[in-house]
């Protein structure tokens, strides 16, 4: 095997950089705490669980985090599980130990400030095996992300390739439509993202999993993504339409005030 240039030794490869073969969870450390941590910690169970893989010790992985939060008391963390080495082929073997990494990134500012967003071009495949699993193979994000990047737009709200709404590119969806708050259904593609799950269980409760397309989407009268680093935002306009609500959610906006301003050093 060579890289870069040059030989190496070994033609072992990690089989997350071969094939995508492995999960990730990205999360917050926030005033030395840890936010969400047995949300993110059930992400890596279930993906491990569906993908048949390995899964470190709880206590291996919180005690590089509890590191991590020492030396930086605000930070964002990934932690990306792998099903290990291998040479060639697509099978992998039972018996190879997995591999797991965790990097450390700046914490960026939160902002409500409202954003615009459009209709993305480029859909996302359907796949009841991996839906809701945040694995390694982020291809689409990818090229969603340069589609942004070449419309100058803030964000894109993707469908399925059956016009389904899905999400946004990196971001979890809800809106109101005059009667019920709405987010899509996540059975056939997209992310369950962690704080998806905080809203739907303790903010907004009666947020209804839907079906919907994007005109649906389109009529809403007040909409907002959200994930774990950046925090919820609201949308202002949905392919230059202005929404007639274009802020977040006042219990939306509280409980996310209240998230920043926890000071607690414990895993939650």
């Amino acid at each position: 095997m060579w890289f870069n240039g040059q030989p190496l030794a070994s033609n072992s490869l990690d089989r997350g950089l071969q094939f995508g073969d492995g999960h990730f969870t990205t999360l917050v450390i926030r005033h030395g705490h840890v936010e969400f941590w047995q949300r993110h910690w059930q992400r890596l169970q279930q993906a491990s669980s569906r993908l048949a893989m390995g899964l470190p010790a709880q206590q291996d992985v919180t005690r590089v985090l509890d590191d991590i939060a020492q030396q930086h008391p605000n930070a964002v963390a990934k932690i990306m599980i792998t099903r290990g080495n291998s040479q060639r082929g697509y099978a992998p073997d039972a018996a190879t130990p997995i591999n797991w990494y965790v990097t450390v990134n700046p914490l960026p500012r939160w902002s409500a400030q409202g954003i615009a967003v459009a209709q993305a071009n480029m859909q996302v495949a359907q796949q009841a095996a991996l839906a809701g699993l945040k694995t390694l193979n982020r291809l689409e994000q990818v090229l969603l992300s340069q589609e942004r990047q070449q419309r100058q737009v803030d964000d894109l709200i993707v469908c399925d390739t059956s016009g389904n709404v899905i999400e946004a590119v990196s971001s979890n969806l809800f809106w109101f439509d005059g009667h019920k708050w709405r987010t899509p259904r996540l059975t056939l593609a997209g992310v369950d993202g962690v704080m998806k799950q905080e809203i739907c269980a303790h903010v907004l409760p009666a947020t209804v999993s839907s079906l919907a397309t994007f005109t649906e989407f389109a009529s809403a009268e007040q909409a907002f993504l959200c994930n774990t680093v950046l925090g919820p935002r609201p949308i202002t306009h949905i392919n230059q339409r202005p929404l007639a609500k274009s802020v977040l959610p006042e219990v939306v906006y509280t409980w996310y005030s209240n998230v920043l301003s926890n000071s607690s050093s414990s895993f939650s």
